[in-house]
């Protein structure tokens, strides 16, 4: 969802980045999950955003995983 919706790329760049990554890649899965979280394919809506702020503030508060990650 970030990947999509926040930052503005294309979901096939985080498909295929999974199916890289995943030792059990299922096409029918894989590409099913990012299509879900597009918008796109059978159940088309449009904005299946994840709520990144109430995440951050409900499991990291203090931003250590952010601050790991990103400085």
């Amino acid at each position: 969802s970030y990947l999509i919706h926040d930052l503005g790329l294309d979901w096939r760049s985080g498909a295929a980045w999974f199916e890289s990554q995943l030792i059990d890649f299922d096409p029918a899965s894989n590409y099913g999950n990012w299509l879900y979280i597009a918008g796109r394919g059978n159940d088309p809506r449009p904005f299946r955003k994840f709520n990144t702020k109430m995440q951050l503030e409900r499991y990291d508060p203090d931003n250590s995983y952010v601050n790991t990650w990103l400085n």
